[in-house]
């Protein structure tokens, strides 16, 4: 199942097109956006398709329309939607982009015009990709350069922002942040000890994975990634359990989405990201939570117990 859906009601724009991601060395190919939602960022060279194309034929034309480059190879990525909200509409009144793009991988021969076409774009550079951030380039352009771009939720928990990971978010967004409860076939729960390392809750035990919402994904999404990143345990589908904030100075902190997986696959954990890893029963476990809770992350405790008290 799928908890959150794409479409909300703070949508004020959505837009579907093809880019292609070119990169050579530590630089990326890119455009300079004329006009839209995107006007003065860095771009990923691409648009919509017309009628009768193939995707791989769209990128190609328009990688050639807008930097002139022709393609010699193109490897489908996979399709990402976005939510970018730091445009203002004609009215002065603040929107929300709900942008799906296809993704290829892209190599070229030639070198890009710096001349636009006066309409779309001003112009094709290669850029540097340490310069690049939410300041100067569009959500697709940093997850072209590989960089850790997380979805962001605004006070009623609908994505409506990125940024990447360690920089500043915009005010009143916050992170979004998907857990897994990781059963076996007896009933039982597998969970994580919070690595040591960490500045957060270092020590105490936790989901069995938990993570950002990267940006392109959703909450159902970002878990089943993280629990086959954290435990080496790939499953196609969960169960939602339920959904939690935590609080900073009486606003929302971030946003907690829960599911359960339920599979005896064997467990390859992360060192870095995980001490040590445990089954608990659930009487067990629920014993614990109640006499030592300072041994707990507080929102999975509460989460779970919610979770244990309606069930």
């Amino acid at each position: 199942m799928t908890h959150t859906s794409f479409l909300h009601p703070f949508v004020t724009r959505s837009h579907f097109g093809i880019y292609g991601i070119i990169r050579y060395n530590n630089q990326i190919l890119v455009i300079r956006k004329a006009r839209g939602p995107y006007t003065g960022l860095y771009d990923l060279p691409g648009g919509s398709p017309e009628a009768g194309e193939t995707p791989e034929q769209t990128v190609i034309r328009e990688i050639k329309e807008e930097t002139n480059c022709d393609v010699i190879s193109h490897t489908l990525i996979g399709k990402k939607t976005i939510f970018f909200s730091a445009f203002t509409k004609a009215s002065g009144e603040k929107g929300c982009l709900q942008h799906t793009g296809v993704l290829f991988n892209i190599e070229v021969s030639g070198e890009p015009t710096p001349q636009g076409d006066g309409l779309d774009s001003n112009g094709a550079e290669w850029v540097n990709i340490d310069t690049l951030s939410c300041k100067n380039a569009t959500p697709f352009v940093l997850i072209g350069c590989g960089k850790e771009v997380i979805c962001l939720a605004n006070e009623q928990d609908y994505p409506m922002d990125v940024c990447i990971r360690k920089e500043a978010r915009p005010l009143n967004r916050y992170p979004m942040i998907s857990g897994v409860f990781l059963f076996n076939s007896k009933g039982n729960i597998i969970l994580q000890k919070v690595a040591f390392t960490k500045k957060v809750d270092a020590g105490k035990w936790s989901y069995s994975a938990a993570g950002h919402v990267d940006a392109g994904e959703n909450y159902e999404q970002a878990a089943l990634r993280e629990l086959a990143e954290e435990m080496g345990v790939v499953a196609s589908h969960s169960e939602f359990v339920g959904s939690d904030y935590t609080l900073r100075e009486g606003k929302p902190r971030a946003f907690h989405h829960v599911f359960k997986v339920v599979s005896d696959d064997p467990i390859v954990f992360d060192t870095k990201e995980v001490a040590e890893i445990k089954e608990f029963t659930i009487d067990e476990l629920v014993e614990q939570i109640k006499i030592h809770p300072e041994n707990f992350k507080d929102i999975f405790a509460k989460i779970f117990m919610q979770w244990y008290e309606k069930d």
